[in-house]
């Protein structure tokens, strides 16, 4: 398998690189994070220019019929630019409609959300589908009551339609319900993350719409998908905490000389480029075999443990290179220490997902 990105893929990167740094600077990625939501303007913008939620989804459905390998450099760069736009929640509804709706939903529900009229939210958080679900549904076949609470939902105060797994006759099926649907009620979290705003999202015989066209196969797909893009993410923040690491490195001066010359200094960057690099290979990977169900199981879980104990490992080693000035609210490894924190959290920590793999290598 050859770990190199083509060259359309490279142009795209640095193409979405300069338009995050222009549209969305980290002084203004603070700016929307304390007023608590997202940068509307940027959104659409993401949607419809760019068309990132649906570069991997086919054109009839609105999106651009590329590849998940595509999606990975753009979540990459996302992360990198801690980008304040609901575009993984999103995503991840995205995914879960494209794998579990049928022809007839997946034709109705797509359009608005890749274009961005509509705002998604995967209300799932859990490390497997075959976690008990804390909402019950009530029905057959697409009319389904829901009941019950989901809780962290990403993005869930601006979420416009949310996909929610529900316990239904000992199984667990999707359900897409709206957030103004009667009987939905959002209740804003307090986050660690507030570049992420997070909600709990309550049903009280909320009528929603089952995916029944997929298998509880296909639901794990889409567990196992979510978490290659969030390791995409994560390895983007992982790269920028070197960045800021090495360029802190050179211009700080003790003794005479900048810090980077010191060799604890030079072994601490050294070690986040080898995971970096490790990890990058992996979410490669992952990507690659997206659609081999087999491969899919193995590489899903492992390059979210990965690439979750490389973005801790580096910004925590970005931290100590900085000194005390990095432990300042004012100064921007906070907001990836926390987004580290977090996302690590996601889907499962570190041990769980590697536990996951051994359960599903038969180990």
């Amino acid at each position: 398998m050859d770990f190199q990105y083509a060259s359309e893929h490279d142009e795209f990167r640095e193409s979405l690189r300069r338009f995050l740094s222009d549209q969305s600077p980290l002084a203004r990625v603070r700016e929307v994070a304390e007023g608590g939501s997202h940068d509307p303007r940027l959104w659409r913008r993401l949607c419809v220019d760019l068309e990132v939620p649906g570069l991997h989804i086919a054109a009839r459905y609105g999106g651009t019929g590329g590849s998940l390998v595509v999606s990975t450099v753009a979540f990459e760069e996302l992360g990198r630019a801690l980008t304040p736009a609901p575009l993984l929640s999103t995503t991840l509804a995205v995914e879960a409609v494209m794998r579990m709706g049928d022809e007839e939903q997946r034709s109705r529900l797509l359009p608005d959300l890749l274009a961005g009229r509509r705002i998604g939210s995967l209300a799932a958080a859990r490390p497997s589908a075959t976690n008990a679900p804390t909402v019950l549904g009530e029905g057959v076949g697409r009319r389904i009551v829901l009941t019950g609470e989901c809780s962290p939902v990403l993005h869930g105060c601006v979420a416009d339609l949310f996909v929610v797994p529900a316990g239904l006759n000992g199984e667990v099926i999707p359900c897409v319900v709206a957030a103004d649907d009667p009987g939905v009620s959002v209740v804003r979290l307090p986050s660690f993350d507030s570049t992420r705003p997070v909600a709990t999202v309550r049903f009280a015989q909320s009528p929603a719409e089952g995916l029944t066209a997929g298998t509880p196969d296909d639901f794990e797909r889409v567990l196992d998908v979510s978490r290659i893009l969030l390791a995409a993410e994560m390895l983007g923040g992982a790269e920028a905490c070197l960045a800021l690491a090495v360029g802190y490195a050179k211009s700080r001066h003790q003794f005479d000389r900048p810090i980077g010359s010191f060799q604890a200094v030079k072994h601490a960057c050294a070690d986040m480029m080898i995971e970096i690099d490790a990890t990058r290979a992996v979410v490669m990977y992952a990507a690659m075999c997206a659609d081999d169900p087999t491969e899919l199981r193995i590489a899903g879980p492992l390059v979210k443990a990965q690439a979750a104990d490389t973005f801790l490992q580096c910004a925590g080693a970005a931290f100590q290179i900085h000194g005390g000035i990095a432990f300042t609210w004012e100064h921007d490894l906070h907001l990836y220490f926390r987004r580290a924190q977090t996302s690590a959290a996601l889907f499962g920590g570190s041990a769980q997902n590697r536990s996951l793999v051994a359960d599903r290598a038969g180990l």
